[in-house]
């Protein structure tokens, strides 16, 4: 059984930043709170909701917040982001993924990214990359009424797609946040890759199916030869 669809997290998982998404945490902080947090500390909220990510972090760092500050905090990060993911070269695909891309289009199966970004910067990396023609759809977490770990942007890209059961979806990213997701969602596929913000060790607390340094052996679930009818 081959997947009739597949959802990538974008930032870590099918698009290398060098780091903005985390810089940009950082800088933010800084900036609204005067709080210095590390890599580490922004790696451990990355995948999520940024509105629950700047909780976590103000938390970490001792910090009294309040609604107005987190929505600040959000929007400070969400336009520094915006400005630096529209520049022309700051952002690529990761190996494979191309490549990937084209494996799922030839097979019959629909191809979605989803973030922890809000719609807004995700159309931002999505047209830097040029990639509106290729996606089937994408999908940020304001899209939905809870974002990661809970399940509801893949279901999203299911009901969109016509796609019933969890057992055809495959779902991949970089965080332990992406990996619950798409164990709560009830996906056959729930892969990890070690290309973003999670160790391996990080990775295998939570539940998966596999895995991988990359993209590439995800190729091999999607051979051309078994191109199922398109909906």
């Amino acid at each position: 059984m081959n997947p009739k669809l597949i959802v990538l997290d974008m930032a870590g998982t099918t698009v290398n930043d060098s780091g903005l998404v985390q810089q940009a945490a950082i800088d933010s902080m800084k900036a609204l709170t005067g709080a210095e947090i590390d890599m580490k500390a922004a790696n451990s909220v990355m995948g999520i909701p940024k509105k629950i990510a700047f909780e976590q972090l103000c938390s970490l760092s001792h910090v009294s917040v309040n609604t107005e500050i987190i929505e600040k905090l959000e929007g400070y990060f969400n336009s520094q982001l915006m400005d630096q993911y529209a520049t022309k070269g700051s952002i690529s695909l990761m190996p494979f993924a191309g490549e990937l891309f084209e494996a799922v289009r030839k097979n019959g199966a629909k191809l979605y990214l989803n973030t922890g970004f809000n719609r807004s910067v995700a159309t931002v990396i999505v047209e830097n990359l040029g990639l509106n023609e290729i996606l089937h759809g994408y999908i940020g977490s304001d899209e939905v009424a809870m974002g990661r770990p809970q399940p509801d942007m893949i279901r999203l890209a299911m009901k969109r797609e016509k796609i019933e059961y969890s057992h055809f979806v495959m779902k991949v990213g970089d965080t332990i946040s992406d990996l619950y997701e798409g164990f709560s969602a009830g996906c056959a596929w729930n892969i990890g890759v070690l290309t973003g913000a999670n160790t391996y060790d990080e990775l295998k607390t939570a539940p998966y199916s596999q895995i991988l340094n990359d993209l590439q052996p995800l190729i091999a679930y999607f051979p051309s030869g078994s191109k199922m009818r398109r909906s």
